[in-house]
Parts: structure tokens; C-alpha cells; sequence
């Protein structure tokens, strides 16, 4: 009998508005990143840093249950050959008997392809061993997502991050606690804001005027970028009941491919592809505006695509490219059709290479000249 009572310290809680979304996110992401990743590796990996116990007080799935059961969804598909390791570590040993309990009851009989394996121990330690081990026998890690979701902002450090990083086609989702970072920003917490950030430059934040989170949250983007080598960052920004900022998830990918299917995991979630989502308002944020409703959002994007390509001819996977990664927006063809249709100035001349273009169509393979 699993004991899901919840107090003071206790390590079953209630699932929150906030934390519903990010477990959207994170299910949306690994439904497209289980399929990609599994066709083209032997074997992928997905580690969960913070685990948790797996599940909240009202039974609701946690997020190692939320990522085996995804898995499975993808693996069951006669295409999939591919073997998948997961890495569960969960320090605090009353989540990570509740944790063994749950995934022992949930999955009494997994795909002989999914392995899994709960570690109680600290995320840094068995990290830092497991790489010990991989630089000791020279071998690499399998093309890896890691879900780094922890309740404070200690246990870390961005050179732990970097060292993940380093590993081709590894990629990180962080729950960076912008609440706390905002808060605890005096001289007690300075080694430990050292360790995550890696440079102490933190510091100077504390001088700015205004809100601080967002040189906060800026600053560490960056240093995903400029120290752990990630070319593209994501942030996705969690409110609680009165709008104050807890944390964002921050994405850290090398591929722009890993970023667009982060872009329309985040943007199922916020329908307003404004990249936020506040438990006041709740699930019904979705419904305020939804971005399949392309006057939403279509006419500004194709705007920015149009003064980005003027007088140029680029290809489809061109101009798909340069939405994910240089615009807030996702990418859709009606933004083509929008410029073709509603842009006085603009002219387009479609080319489908060997046969005619269907009117108002824009095939992948076509080139568009805006002339």
C-alpha cells in the first residue's frame, strides 16, 4: 500500500496548475523526441534529475511515470527498433521508496526494449560518476534529454550542465527557479549562485534597478549558450496564483530541429504563443486565443519573413529555419500565403522543381523568389 498522505515535509504534495503545464510540455516534447531520436540511434537515454516520488497526492501521474508511459506509446510501433534507458535519481529516500513502489506497480511488464533504474543519491554525484566512467573507458553517452527539475537552485552547477552538454546530440530541459534565484540574492547564497551560473557576474544583477529577474533569467540563457555550447535556448515562463514568476523551463538544444519541437510543445500549452502560463488563470488560458487561429499571429510573422527575404530566393526548409530559430513564432504555410495574398508589395514567384504549383500551394521541395 503506497502512503500518499501529505503534510508538512512529506513527500507526496498536490499537483499544481503550473506544474499540469510543464508536464504537458514535457509530454508533447518526448511524443516527437522518443520517434526522431529512436530511428536513427541503437539506444537514447532520458534522465530525470529531481524525480520525485513519481506521483502526486491526488494519484496523478509524475513525471518518470509521464516519460515510461510515453515511451511506450512510441515503442509499441512495429518501426521502433531502438532501445531506451531511463535514469531516475531522487536524493530524499521517502520519495525514492514511493518512486520504486509506483513504477513497480504502474509497469509490473515493460517492452523488453525499456529499461529503467532509480538511483537515491544526489543528481551531481551520480552524474559526475557516471561521466568518471565514460571518460575512464573512453566510451560516450547515447543521445540523451535530461529533465533537470529541481526545488531550489543548488545541486546544478553549470559545469555539470557543460559536461552534458559536451555529449553530441544531448539536450537539457531546466526548471530554473527564478522565484527563488530573485529572493536569495545576498551574500549567504553567493557560493552556491557561483555553482550555478559558473561565473560570478550574477552580481552585478543585484545593483539593477526594477524587477531582476529578467537579467537573471538572461544571464543564465546565455550562459547555456556561451559555456555549454547549446545554439539555441527556449524559455517557457511559470506564474503562480497572484502572477508572481516561480521558475521558467528553460530549453537547451544543438540542433534546430530539437528547438522547433520544443517551440510547438510550449505553444500547445500557450495557445497565445506568448510562452507563459499563470495558475491563475488556470487551463482555460488555452481558449483566450488560440494560435491555429492564424489571424492571431499569422499577419505579424509573415511580416517578419517578408522583410527578412525581400528581393531574395530561398527554399521552404530556409524559410522554416529561420522562423523556429530567429522568431518567437512557429512555423505554418499560411504565413506564405499571407504575404502572397495581403502583402501590397509583395510578389512571389513559386518554382516546384518538374511539375506546376497549384495556386496558393507551397510545396517542400518549391523555391520562393520575393521579388
Amino acid at each position: 500500500m503506497i502512503n500518499l498522505s501529505s503534510g508538512v515535509d512529506e513527500p507526496v504534495w498536490p499537483l499544481e496548475e503550473h506544474t499540469k503545464a510543464k508536464h504537458e510540455i514535457l509530454r508533447y516534447y518526448l511524443g516527437g523526441w522518443f520517434p526522431i531520436l529512436a530511428s536513427r540511434s541503437g539506444r537514447i537515454v532520458y534522465i530525470d534529475g529531481f524525480a520525485g516520488p513519481g506521483v502526486y497526492l491526488g494519484g496523478e501521474d509524475g513525471s518518470p511515470v509521464i516519460a515510461l508511459k510515453t515511451a511506450i506509446e512510441h515503442i509499441l510501433k512495429p518501426s521502433s527498433k531502438s532501445e531506451i534507458q531511463f535514469l531516475f535519481i531522487e536524493n530524499d529516500k521517502r520519495r525514492e521508496k514511493i518512486l520504486k513502489e509506483v513504477l513497480e506497480k504502474t509497469f509490473s511488464k515493460l517492452p523488453d526494449r525499456i529499461k529503467y533504474q532509480v538511483v537515491g543519491d544526489e543528481f551531481e554525484t551520480t552524474l559526475s560518476q557516471l561521466f568518471e566512467q565514460l571518460d575512464k573507458t573512453g566510451k560516450t553517452l547515447a543521445p540523451t534529454f535530461a529533465f533537470v527539475d529541481p526545488f531550489g537552485f543548488s545541486g546544478f552547477p553549470m559545469n555539470l550542465i557543460k559536461k552534458l552538454c559536451s555529449y553530441d546530440k544531448c539536450e537539457v530541459l531546466i526548471t530554473f527557479m527564478a522565484g527563488f534565484v530573485h529572493r536569495f540574492l545576498d551574500e549567504l547564497r553567493e557560493p552556491a549562485l557561483d555553482s550555478l551560473y559558473g561565473i560570478p557576474e550574477w552580481r552585478a544583477i543585484r545593483e539593477v534597478d526594477g524587477s531582476k529577474i529578467p537579467p537573471l533569467l538572461n544571464l543564465y540563457e546565455k550562459q547555456l549558450r556561451d559555456v555549454c555550447g547549446a545554439n539555441y535556448t527556449r524559455s517557457f515562463e511559470m506564474k503562480g496564483a497572484q502572477n508572481q514568476v516561480i521558475y521558467y523551463m528553460i530549453f537547451a538544444t544543438k540542433h534546430w530541429l530539437g528547438l522547433k519541437q520544443m517551440k510547438e510543445a510550449m505553444w500547445n500549452v500557450d495557445r497565445r504563443g506568448q510562452y507563459t502560463f499563470s495558475d491563475r488563470l488556470g487551463s482555460t488560458q488555452k481558449f483566450l486565443t488560440d494560435y491555429q487561429e492564424e489571424e492571431a499571429w499569422v499577419p505579424r510573422a509573415a511580416t517578419e519573413v517578408y522583410n527578412k527575404f525581400r528581393k531574395q530566393r530561398v527554399s521552404i526548409p530556409e524559410i522554416e529555419k529561420y522562423v523556429i530559430t530567429e522568431t518567437e513564432f512557429i512555423f505554418r504555410k499560411p504565413i506564405l500565403s499571407y504575404i502572397e495574398n495581403n502583402i501590397d508589395s509583395a510578389i512571389l514567384d513559386v518554382i516546384v522543381p518538374g511539375r506546376q504549383r497549384k495556386k496558393g500551394s507551397f510545396p517542400n521541395d518549391s523555391i520562393v523568389h520575393f521579388n
